[in-house]
C-alpha cells in the first residue's frame, strides 16, 4: 500500500512570506467550537483533497470534545465557502 504523506503547509506573514509549519493538524477555534484540519491524508486515495473533521469523527478526540458537532458549509463568493462548527442541542 501507498504511503499517505503529510501535505505541504505554510504561515503566511503579514508581508506575504511563507514560513513552513511541521504539524500533523490545525485547529481554528471560532468562539468555544473548533475546526480541525488533518494536514495528512486519512487514506492515500485522499490525497490533494482536504478532509474536515469534528467530534468524534477525529481519532483519539472522542472524549475532549464529544460527538454533537457538525459542520454547517453555506456557499460565499464565486470562490468562498463558510464553514460553521454547530454542537447539537441535547433532547
Amino acid at each position: 500500500m501507498e504511503e499517505t504523506k503529510p501535505y505541504p503547509v505554510f504561515a503566511v506573514a503579514k508581508d506575504g512570506t511563507r514560513h513552513s509549519i511541521d504539524a500533523a493538524s490545525i485547529i481554528i477555534q471560532l468562539e468555544e467550537e473548533e475546526i480541525e484540519i488533518s494536514l495528512i491524508p486519512p487514506h492515500p486515495v485522499f490525497q490533494g483533497k482536504l478532509t474536515l473533521a469534528t467530534g468524534s469523527a477525529i481519532q483519539g478526540r472522542e472524549q475532549e470534545r464529544g460527538s454533537g458537532t457538525r459542520l454547517i458549509i453555506e456557499p460565499g463568493a464565486a470562490n468562498v465557502i463558510h464553514i460553521t462548527p454547530k454542537k447539537n442541542k441535547t433532547f
